[in-house]
């Protein structure tokens, strides 16, 4: 084999191997890109599993009050909104580890204090309580919490550069399973409304 053949032999093998360490690297972010994600995923569950539990703890140490006292419904923009427009939105209006509270007052100063934890902990989030059933017999309180996912993009969108917002599903009657636990109850909002939202339904059983 001639020189230059040889020389031509050893790009060709420096060219294999750019290439092999150009699909590891690629699949080294891909793999950080993809933990990042599951570490986000898993924080949020945390913060929400974290929070439910408290407001949970609370309503069950609050037992004597009456479950429409725990009740705060409300859209997803007006809430937002009203946090967004003054810091005293989310302070209660008596502090009810320093004063003697009727059973009314420390439920309200419950969710003020759950409401302004959820903000705090997860990006435009909100909190909604919904008594259900008969106290002492089938008392359950719906909670749907709802928070923006700024990865909650539209896979769909024919063009790759436009970050489109996916807007979540809307909970119907006919709406179970799963899907009853990740969608969005009509009263927070449209669906078009909750572009970039994301919701979690569960149930407190005191």
């Amino acid at each position: 084999m001639s020189i230059t053949r040889q020389r031509g032999a050893g790009l060709i093998e420096a060219l294999v191997a750019i290439l092999v360490l150009s699909i590891g690297l690629l699949g080294m972010v891909g793999m950080q890109t993809a933990s990042v994600k599951f570490e986000q995923t898993g924080w949020v569950r945390s913060a929400l599993s974290s929070n439910i539990s408290s407001l949970a703890d609370r309503i069950r140490a609050n037992a004597s009050a009456d479950p429409v006292a725990y009740t705060f419904t409300r859209t997803y923009a007006a809430e937002r909104a009203s946090i967004e427009a003054t810091s005293a939105y989310l302070t209660p209006a008596k502090d009810c580890n320093a004063e003697i509270c009727t059973n009314a007052e420390l439920a309200a100063y419950d969710l003020q204090i759950w409401r302004s934890d959820l903000n705090q902990q997860l990006p435009g989030a909100v909190g909604f309580v919904t008594p259900t059933g008969v106290k002492g017999v089938d008392l359950r309180f719906g909670i749907t919490v709802a928070w923006f996912n700024k990865d909650f993009l539209d896979e769909t969108d024919p063009d790759p550069n436009v970050k489109t917002l996916r807007q979540p599903v809307a909970c119907t009657a006919a709406t179970t399973g799963i899907a009853a636990r990740n969608c969005c109850p009509a009263a927070v909002g449209t669906p078009a409304a909750l572009a970039g939202v994301q919701c979690v339904n569960l149930e407190i059983i005191p």
